[in-house]
């Protein structure tokens, strides 16, 4: 299997120059993007790695797509791009401080929002609906016993 860098050198050489070789250069800059430039590199297939590492395929491609959001916790997205690197033989060092820098800045952005919003739930708004009935009913009843007493 041929690797990204060789199809570039290939497509800056023709006639449309620059304008392919961008469109075809892939960003090696995050962790997933290199997992997923050395799987293809090495020919496997999303479904045979996934199976090895014992995850899903949703979970292989949130991690190629960086998308730890879509993982169950970061511990576990952690074990799995070292186990991910293991199983490519690559090294683990550079790519998990990649994913750590990654991580603290997703934490970081997270934080920044700060506290969302929270939904009214079904019960909460059953509960809303049964204070204000209560009240309604209490107060009729001290006006009804007020004038009749």
């Amino acid at each position: 299997m041929r690797r990204a860098t060789d199809f570039m050198i290939e497509n800056s050489n023709d006639d449309t120059g620059s304008a392919k070789a961008a469109d075809t250069e892939i960003d090696l800059s995050s962790p997933g993007a290199r997992l997923k430039a050395e799987r293809e590199r090495q020919g496997f297939e999303q479904e045979e790695l996934a199976t090895k590492l014992h995850i899903t395929r949703h979970y292989l491609r949130a991690i190629e797509e960086d998308a730890y959001d879509r993982l169950p916790g970061v511990v576990f997205a952690r074990g799995y791009v070292r186990n991910y690197c293991l199983l490519l033989e690559m090294p683990t060092e550079p790519l998990m401080t990649m994913f750590e820098a990654l991580v603290e800045t997703a934490r970081k952005d997270k934080e920044a929002e700060g506290v969302p919003k929270r939904k009214l739930t079904r019960v909460d708004r059953n509960q809303r609906w049964l204070s204000l009935s209560l009240f309604v009913f209490v107060s009729l009843f001290g006006v009804l016993w007020f004038l009749n007493g």
